[in-house]
Order: structure tokens, then C-alpha cells, then sequence
């Protein structure tokens, strides 16, 4: 299989099962997650897996790869959700696709913004939400969330202040 040309990129992929593509010459792909600072990345690459029944959609509802994948120009290929995605040629059989990964605290920042324009921009009225954010932040590593990156600045500024002879 190493030294086996799998021709042009695929010009679509379906899902087929859980981690499983199927391209319009009915050859198999597989998907592996790798987790990046601010994005998932999925390495996909042409392997030959005996297809079974096809998965429902319905049954797919947590999988974070997407249902299909579509090449556009400029070798990019754009998901079922309309992100478009880098695609990377890395030796000759397998290429990656960036998924953007949701933000885990993107909720909890939109109800910050409620609340400060409810209140004329008061952060003092806000602290009860400001909470909430924080308390959501410190369930993940560092460079999880983009809108907890504010709060990773102001705690190294912290320690660079502790550190810092008076």
C-alpha cells in the first residue's frame, strides 16, 4: 500500500461509517482527529477498509467530522457546513483538512456581551457573567479557547509581576 499511487485527490467525500469516507470511485478513506491549539486538524488518507451498511446520518450527531467533504479550487475543500478548509498534500497518499473547533466558552462570552450592553458597558454589573467564563475557561488547557485567551494574558501578566523584584 506505501508505494501505491491513489491518483488526484478525491473530488468529494461522503461518510460512510463513523471515521470512514468513500469518494466517488468508491475508494475508502479514513479520518483520524488530531487535536491542534485552535483547531481540529483530520488527517485523511486513501486506506482499503471493507465498507459494511452505511451509518444514518442520525447516528453521527457527535462525530466532530463533518458528513462530506467537497474539493473546490485551489485544491481546498469545503465541509457539509460550509468551512472551508486547507488541504495539504503530505507524501502520496494522504492529505489534511482544517476543521475550525467550536468554541467551548463562545456561550458564556455572548451572554458577557448581553449583559455589558443591557448595562451601558458596566463591568462592575457584569461580574456575576465574567464568573461564569472564568469558571469555564479553567475546565481547559491553555489555547483551547480563543475567548479565553484574555484571561490566560492577564494571568501571565500576573506571574510575570510576582516574578518582577519590587
Amino acid at each position: 500500500m506505501a508505494g501505491q499511487d491513489v491518483g488526484a485527490p478525491p473530488d468529494r467525500l461522503w461518510v460512510h461509517q463513523e471515521g470512514v469516507y468513500r469518494d466517488e470511485y468508491q475508494r475508502t478513506w479514513v479520518a483520524v482527529l488530531e487535536e491542534e491549539t485552535s483547531f481540529l486538524r483530520a488527517r485523511v488518507q486513501q486506506v482499503q477498509v471493507p465498507l459494511g451498511d452505511a451509518a444514518r446520518p442520525s447516528h453521527l450527531l457527535t462525530s466532530q467530522l463533518p458528513l462530506m467533504w467537497q474539493l473546490y479550487p485551489e485544491e481546498r475543500y469545503m465541509d457539509n457546513n460550509s468551512r472551508l478548509s486547507g488541504a495539504y498534500r503530505s507524501c502520496c497518499l494522504s492529505f489534511c483538512l482544517m476543521i475550525n473547533r467550536k468554541d467551548p466558552c463562545q456561550k458564556q462570552a455572548c451572554e458577557i456581551q448581553k449583559c455589558l450592553q443591557a448595562n451601558n458597558y458596566m463591568e462592575s454589573k457584569c461580574q456575576a457573567v465574567i464568573e461564569e467564563l472564568r469558571k469555564c475557561c479553567a475546565r481547559y488547557p491553555k489555547g483551547r479557547s480563543l475567548v479565553c485567551s484574555g484571561f490566560e494574558k492577564e494571568e501571565e501578566e500576573k506571574q510575570t509581576l510576582k516574578r518582577t523584584p519590587q
